[in-house]
């Protein structure tokens, strides 16, 4: 089973247990804006301070949920067009859970979507390879396009 997702409420307050394990993956934590968002290639990391109208959809990315808090998106935001990209962990693709990963990719890109529109920014994804000279272990996944074309940054 490769995933599984929760329904129902969460507690008003959580078990020493649950309290224990989150501190230990660090699941409150979160790696730096400027080393998951980039701007024309990988070589121009964006700071919060430059991202604009994208802001919020790039924080939702940020803070979306993932596998033992990886967080393996990249994103290029490049003109008018968002390209993910999923940076591999070692050891996560499996035969017999495939890449959990993709599942991280795939919340990650519906926290995005969600929060473009909200935003003003209406889209949708598309398979547009940019040909972007990626960092090892970086693999294009898809690409968010604006309706109005227009450059975002």
């Amino acid at each position: 089973m490769p995933a599984v997702s929760p329904i129902g409420y969460a507690a008003e307050k959580r078990s020493v247990r649950e309290s224990l394990m989150r501190r230990n993956m660090r699941s409150d934590e979160r790696a730096p804006f400027e080393s998951l968002f980039f701007r024309g290639g990988f070589d121009h990391p964006l700071g919060e301070g430059e991202a604009g109208s994208l802001l919020r959809p790039l924080q939702m990315v940020r803070w979306s949920p993932s596998a033992t808090n990886k967080q393996p998106w990249r994103l290029v935001v490049d003109g008018s067009k968002v390209h993910f990209y999923e940076h591999r962990t070692r050891g996560y693709a499996r035969e017999s859970t495939g890449d959990i990963q993709k599942v991280d990719m795939g919340i990650a890109a519906c926290h995005f979507q969600i929060a473009a529109q909200e935003a003003g920014l209406p889209g949708g994804f598309l398979k547009e390879d940019p040909g972007l000279r990626a960092p090892e272990d970086t693999d294009y996944v898809t690409t968010y396009a604006t309706s109005a074309g227009t450059p975002l940054l």
